[in-house]
């Protein structure tokens, strides 16, 4: 199982980051000489009514005798779109250069098109009614009708370019005043010829220059970090994929795997792990499962302390990572591995007495309900802001170029008159808009019957080829005038007209909003709280029992169909509510007081730009409350005799970096956080996955299918926001996050509700795979890092995109990949890897171990057969007698608890200097058995769903937590007594 090496990366830059900087302001001239020569010539006339009206009466009407005049505003504004023309094709091409990336530089492609096509129309219609206008008879009304077309057709197309015009500019001017800081500072890098064009030596990043003998590669922002591991590279790409368009991400890299011939490729990629992991005699991996797997977990490790001890590796998923965390953290002082977290020690008695960690109290409570309102108000407030800004923007553009006339819709809007009963009429849709709308929609069916004519004659003909994009560009083109003829004036209207229907006031509308807050609240708490404690199933267990056809063991599971249904009803209310705010502000955003029109794009600025959207989640609340439970280290109190206390880290005054607090100690396993990088598209997974591996170490960030980046290099390169969360309470926090806006194959509308309410977990966390466009890529082309989580990664995880090239990825509950953590841990190469199952898999089947065993062999080859896998099933143990009497209890007994499989890798492991491909398994499940102590076989009877209480139950007392824990020792005991006697046969073996 090789280790990649330093990728190389093939990179040239057509521009210096003067150039472009220059060539951005300068594209600005055109379109202020347009914008400048239309003032200044064009008469103050109703230019849009003319442009507008498709027919020679209304022409007619619209200019009123003032031909002249008109005609010469017609000429300025030829001149003026001209011009503005030529400064968006301008900013399209040096954009060209400012996208290092394919998807950029296709936007940018399509923007000219657009443009071109617009500045096209745009100059014919005007000379068709300039012509028109000097004909001194009647002229007809095809003139008027096909300027009207040509006018409905260009203000979607050039609209949708000025925007994407300003974003290109925008970040065009960004970067190359990035790459001119950057040099400025370092003026000993220009040792070439010129402005640093890039053919000069001196300028190469620490990975060497590119395939093509440049040395343009961005000088890292300060010397390699010292804690970076050494003759090991700080960033290792992931395997090259191909999209269905022919993009390959990421260009340029030469995988360690990449000779052909070459079988089971597949395989060998996703074996690859971070470099400088050597192939280990043992391994540990702990389940997620949150409190109920923290307590197991630290029952089982107090148990395996020896072997522990000697093990290379600790892989934590979730839950355990609560535990495994918290070892870790305690050896940041003066413990040993063998003191930290033993039976009686300040830290556990810390955590015993903070087992109920989100909250305990009705002070907390408050806390914790507080925290869910405030991101819950923010995320509606910034999502509203939004679609009233966008309203706001449409209702100008429909107010000067009135496609559709809104303008009656108004005055009856902006009253919120209770006595109003007069509904508006409906918009008044022009002929010529519609035809052109109906002519689109033949011309695209017409492109698409070439297309296929063309296409069955010859498929590889670049005709079809054509034929092909012409056709995509026709319907995105259909869509658009749709949404901007029909779609957007019918939603202005209905916005009216249900509020003068229902004589809408504004306390009416103040009441609704609260309400729909209201019940998303609820909704909220609903999605995440949700669980049934003892005295709700003692009264349902019988009912639901007969309708699910399950044994007593059923529980409540986040996905019930009555909870499923009220997260459907929310999103429905949610979506009709946005919809009714953006057609109620572009019906009447025109008209609204100035001082509103500036509040409303200043709130979503301030907030949607400034403030961190991970910030304002539940991801620093869940962080702070794990963190006051589980990190913890062991103080002597100054002046007692020896007094000993477990200090909660204070997080504020003492970030514990991964690269720091997270290395490996002295006589224990190096940890690794197992998390969940969310993917979207099938460019990496495959359909039903959505999230690949993401694992945070001390050494090492990432995962096969992102790439792996070194945890010190990205700590001392990222801002404090985003570096903040690469910390050892992070990565518990993270690892942990089960409900989240992305969570694998869980249902989507659970993932919308958390975005749209800010209920959710997990950080945008940077992604490894496109840090070489920051770390190695050309200077100013290339994105800087992020500085926050701003407004898009919000609205990624709202519409669920998460781009597999992104420089941020959604990081979550590794469960959301896999719940044992054992494809991580068989990863590293282990000879005995050893699973602590509490996932709480309802019975008969593991299924957790299931899917983790099939998922080892789909992507690393590895198969594993397990010893009497049935074992486990409860109901095989021998009963416990009398039988009548504990009969229930005897259908939960397994014939044991611990199970043994063989491994078998696709290569050799290398372990200090033995080879061979196959290991052991060992499997702790929590299942009971009847060899378990009296008191734990007594709360077994008296608490039936033990022990697979839900996961979603994180309030444990005193009782569920010794339960749990016990049980855990339980487990450890007997996986070290199957440790100890593999060890005295291999030395007897010897």
């Amino acid at each position: 199982m090789p280790h990649s090496s330093p990728p190389v990366l093939t990179a040239a830059r057509p521009v210096t980051a003067r150039q472009g900087f220059l060539r951005a302001w300068v594209a600005l001239v055109p379109a202020a000489l347009g914008g400048a020569y239309f003032l200044w010539r064009a008469p103050d006339v109703d230019l849009a009514g003319l442009q507008l009206a498709g027919t020679a009466d209304a022409a007619q009407k619209a200019y009123d005798g003032h031909a002249a005049a008109f005609q010469d505003a017609l000429v300025a504004h030829m001149v003026w779109v001209a011009c503005g023309a030529a400064t968006l094709l301008l900013v399209f091409q040096i954009g060209h250069h400012a996208y290092s990336g394919l998807r950029g530089r296709q936007v940018a492609h399509w923007a000219i098109v657009a443009t071109f096509a617009a500045a096209v129309f745009g100059l014919v219609e005007n000379g068709l009614l300039v012509g028109a206008l000097n004909v001194r008879g009647d002229v007809g009304d095809w003139p008027f009708a096909t300027a009207a077309a040509l006018e409905t057709v260009k203000w979607p197309l050039l609209g949708a370019s000025t925007v994407v015009g300003a974003m290109v500019w925008a970040t065009t001017v960004s970067r190359a005043g990035r790459g001119l800081v950057q040099r400025a500072a370092a003026p000993e890098a220009d040792t070439g010829p010129g402005d640093g064009d890039g053919t000069g030596p001196g300028d190469g990043a620490d990975t060497g220059h590119d395939g093509g003998g440049h040395a343009d590669h961005e000088r890292a922002e300060s010397p390699p970090h010292p804690g970076h591991p050494p003759a090991t590279p700080a960033l290792v790409p992931p395997w090259p994929v191909a999209e269905a368009d022919g993009r390959v991400w990421p260009t340029g890299v030469v995988h360690p795997h990449a000779e052909p011939g070459i079988p089971a490729a597949h395989w060998r990629y996703h074996s690859t792990t971070a470099p400088g992991r050597p192939h280990a005699k043992l391994g540990f991996c702990v389940s997620g499962g949150g409190i109920r797997s923290a307590t197991v977990t630290l029952g089982a490790l107090q148990a395996l302390r020896r072997s522990l001890r000697e093990a290379r590796y600790l892989v934590s998923v979730s839950g355990g990572g609560y535990t495994v965390g918290a070892m870790q953290l305690a050896l940041n002082g003066d413990l040993t591995s063998q003191d930290a977290f033993v039976p009686g020690s300040p830290e556990e008695d810390h955590l015993r007495r903070h087992s109920k960690y989100v909250a305990d109290g009705t002070g907390q409570w408050m806390v914790a309900l507080g925290v869910l309102l405030r991101g819950l108000l923010a995320s509606l407030l910034l999502l509203a802001a939004a679609t009233a800004t966008i309203g706001l923007v449409l209702s100008w553009a429909y107010h000067h170029v009135p496609v559709t006339d809104l303008s009656h819709l108004a005055e009856p809007g902006i009253r919120f008159c209770a006595h109003c009963t007069a509904t508006p009429p409906r918009p008044s849709f022009r002929d010529p808009a519609l035809w052109t709308l109906a002519y689109t929609l033949v011309a695209t069916a017409g492109i698409w019957l070439l297309w296929l004519c063309v296409y069955v004659w010859d498929r590889a003909d670049r005709t079809a080829r054509w034929l092909a994009r012409a056709f995509q560009a026709f319907v995105v083109l259909t869509l658009a005038l749709t949404a901007v003829v029909v779609v957007v004036p019918m939603l202005a209207w209905a916005a009216v007209h249900l509020q003068t229907r229902f004589q809408l006031s504004r306390p009416d509308a103040t009441v609704g909003a609260g309400l729909t807050v209201l019940v998303t609240y609820v909704a909220a708490l609903v999605g995440t709280l949700w669980r049934r404690r003892q005295t709700v199933r003692r009264g349902l267990s019988k009912v639901m029992d007969v309708v699910r056809g399950r044994s007593g063991l059923s529980r409540a599971v986040p996905n019930g169909l009555l909870q499923y249904l009220t997260v459907w009803v929310v999103l429905i209310l949610l979506l009709a509510a946005f919809l009714a705010v953006l057609g109620w502000a572009t019906a009447t955003g025109w008209a609204w007081p100035l001082w509103l029109q500036i509040c409303v794009p200043a709130v979503l600025l301030s907030i949607g730009a400034l403030l961190d959207q991970t910030w304002m989640s539940l991801h620093p609340f869940y962080r702070r409350r794990l963190a006051s439970a589980f990190a913890v280290r062991r103080e002597i109190l100054p002046g007692t005799a020896g007094t000993q206390v477990a200090r909660p880290y204070d997080f504020a005054n003492e970030t514990t970096s991964l690269s720091v607090y997270g290395a490996r100690k002295e006589h224990f396993p190096q940890v690794i956080f197992a998390g969940a990088a969310n993917l979207s598209g099938s460019d990496r997974t495959p359909p039903g996955r959505k999230a690949v591996s993401y694992s945070l170490s001390h050494d090492y960030v990432g995962g096969p299918d992102v790439g792996y980046a070194c945890t010190a290099c990205l700590e001392q390169r990222s801002r404090r926001h985003i570096a903040r969360d690469l910390t050892v309470q992070s990565a518990v926090a993270v690892s942990g996050a089960a409900f989240a806006s992305a969570m694998g194959a869980q249902a989507r509308a659970f993932q919308t509700l958390f975005a749209l309410s800010n209920a959710r977990l997990g950080s945008w966390l940077p992604n490894p795979g496109a840090l070489a466009q920051q770390w190695n890529a050309p200077r100013w082309p290339s994105p800087p890092a992020p500085l926050i989580r701003r407004l898009p990664y919000l609205l990624r995880e709202v519409f669920g995109r998460y781009p597999m090239d992104d420089r941020l990825l959604l990081v979550t509950d590794g469960g959301h990949y896999e719940n044992l953590g054992l494809v991580e841990l068989l990863r590293q190469g282990v000879r005995t890897a050893v699973c602590i199952d509490a996932s709480g898999d309802i019975p008969p089947f593991a299924t957790t171990l299931a899917q983790a065993i099939a998922l080892a062999h789909e992507e690393l080859g590895i198969t594993i057969t397990l010893h009497e896998p049935t074992e486990l099933v409860p109901g095989g143990s021998e009963p416990l007698q009398p039988p009548g009497v504990l009969s229930e209890l005897n259908a939960r007994l397994s014939r044991t608890s611990v199970v043994t499989g063989d491994i078998t890798y696709p290569e050799d492991l290398d372990i200090d200097g033995e080879r061979s491909r196959h290991g052991t398994l060992i499997v702790a499940r929590t299942t009971l058995t009847r060899d378990l102590p009296y008191q734990l076989l007594s709360y077994a009877a008296s608490h039936p769903v033990f022990p697979h209480d839900s996961t979603s139950d994180q309030w444990f007392d005193h009782q569920q937590f010794y339960a749990y824990q016990t049980l855990g020792r339980c487990l450890g005991e007997r996986v070290q007594e199957l440790l100890d006697g593999a060890e005295a046969s291999r030395g007897e073996g010897g």
